[in-house]
């Protein structure tokens, strides 16, 4: 696989967003299933993040998310643990466990596993962003050769939405 067959983080975009945080003096949290904390981990890496990152919680087992967070064990099995309705229901327990301005949180399915997912398809990403009390949530469809892909191109989304968020201020 060469170079090109990657996706490349928007670090463009992250920069941006970083410094607008920071002079904002918000905080920063995250609940992550499918990215397994990739998210806050490329998210640590900005050079000032110890001022805004606040914590993250890796919600890869249903068990987490639901002992963690909170997310009840009948809305996972109503819409699986891959689902807008469970990552909603984990950006809200992560308002509770971490306050924060700004709340990232995002499931999905970014390879097939040992048995094939009854709804989502690989690719399939969830996001919910919040700024203060403004959640915004939107399903997505990437494609990639292997779930790093998949991975950056979540990030990125996750950038463009907090981005959206940021612009109704």
């Amino acid at each position: 696989m060469n170079g090109k067959d990657m996706a490349e983080i928007d670090f463009d975009k992250l920069n941006e967003i970083a410094e607008q945080i920071q002079k904002q003096g918000w905080k920063l949290a995250l609940a992550e299933s499918m990215t397994a904390g990739f998210l806050s981990s490329v998210w640590s890496l900005q050079t000032e993040a110890g001022t805004y990152l606040k914590g993250a919680v890796t919600a890869f087992d249903e068990e987490v998310k639901q002992h963690v967070l909170g997310v009840s064990p009948d809305l996972i099995n109503l819409y699986t643990a891959e689902s807008i309705e469970v990552t909603l229901a984990m950006l809200t327990g992560l308002r509770q466990l971490f306050p924060s301005d700004i709340q990232i949180a995002i499931t999905g399915l970014a390879y097939e596993g040992k048995e094939k997912h009854p709804t989502a398809q690989v690719g399939d990403v969830f996001l919910a962003v919040a700024l203060h009390e403004e959640c915004t949530s939107r399903q997505y469809h990437f494609e990639g050769h292997n779930a790093a892909a998949i991975y950056i191109q979540a990030f990125n989304a996750s950038l463009y939405l907090l981005d959206e968020q940021l612009g109704t201020i």
